[in-house]
């Protein structure tokens, strides 16, 4: 079902909005600038206590990084769907000014994000987080006293339970890759929890005139306590998912991150093939039937550098 942009703003006017425009749509939910410096954001699968634990994780992060960050200053239910009112926050999406990859000045857009993700990789992971949920997960994705390599192993599993069906026709050798992917996540060494975004798309930086980021938006979808080298693989895969150079793009980020934070590459990619499992059926519930990510995830389970990663 595809819902109206009119039907949405009907939701925003039983709160007594009546001039709304819509800013923003995703897989979790549609944004409208309400004017006042206010925004609403309407969620299409979350309820009330996943939505009150997010505001407690917003004030949690409120001045913790360089940037401006989402704060919830009221909750309603006006319709179906559960509608949170924030503060508007400065700044324009990184992908409608920044350069594409491959054209001059690329490199700019690539120091923004990797200055993004080390500024995250700082930040001490709230205790809330221990109490929240990832993608459509009932349970908490890593409470207390679980490690962080279970918990994401554990994550890996479960999507790779309900939606393999989906995967293994279009990924060579699915379930040895699989296999193997698990033996390398057991051998990491357990890090030093930090928080992780877990969406840092070129949709959520904004920036301002001159390309430096002054916000960061939408936590709370893959949001967790855990390592900032599995932000950095997810950050280099999904700044660019639909690219037809994402092998491209992802070995220009790696190699910066590697530069500058000193994360080997073969931990990133051992990252990248978890975090392409968990998004791999991401949008399946999408209201709007935009397109699944399981071609994106075959086509990097099915490259040559994975082929070689999941074969020792």
């Amino acid at each position: 079902m595809s819902l109206s942009d009119a039907f949405l703003q009907e939701q925003l006017h039983g709160l007594g909005y009546r001039e709304v425009a819509q800013v923003a749509i995703g897989m979790q939910g549609a944004v409208f600038r309400l004017g006042g410096e206010k925004v609403a954001k309407i969620w299409f699968h979350a309820g009330e206590s996943e939505l009150r634990t997010l505001g407690e994780l917003y004030a949690a992060l409120d001045g913790r990084l360089p940037y401006r960050t989402p704060r919830l200053l009221d909750l309603h239910r006006p319709g179906p769907y559960w509608v949170t009112i924030e503060e508007e926050l400065p700044g324009v999406p990184l992908h409608t000014v920044a350069p594409q990859f491959g054209d001059a000045g690329w490199e700019r857009m690539r120091d923004c994000v990797v200055e993004v993700v080390e500024a995250v990789a700082q930040v001490e992971a709230p205790a809330v987080l221990r109490r929240t949920t990832v993608l459509d997960e009932p349970d908490p994705f890593r409470s207390e006293g679980v490690s962080w390599i279970d918990a994401l192993s554990g994550l890996v599993r479960r999507r790779v339970a309900r939606f393999g069906d989906q995967l293994s026709p279009v990924i060579d050798n699915f379930e040895t890759k699989v296999e193997n992917l698990f033996v390398l996540l057991s051998d990491l060494k357990e890090p030093e929890t930090r928080l992780v975004h877990g969406d840092v798309t070129a949709g959520n930086i904004l920036v301002d005139e001159d390309l430096r980021p002054v916000t960061l938006l939408d936590f709370g979808l893959l949001t967790m306590p855990g390592d900032p080298v599995f932000e950095a693989a997810a950050t280099a895969t999904v700044i660019d998912l639909w690219s037809p150079r994402a092998r491209e793009v992802e070995a220009a980020f790696d190699t910066e991150f590697a530069a500058r934070l000193g994360y080997d590459p073969d931990h990133l990619l051992t990252y990248r093939c978890a975090y392409s499992l968990i998004i791999a059926n991401a949008h399946d519930q999408d209201p709007y039937n935009r397109d699944t990510h399981v071609p994106l995830t075959a086509n990097l389970f099915n490259s040559a550098q994975v082929a070689v990663l999941l074969s020792r």
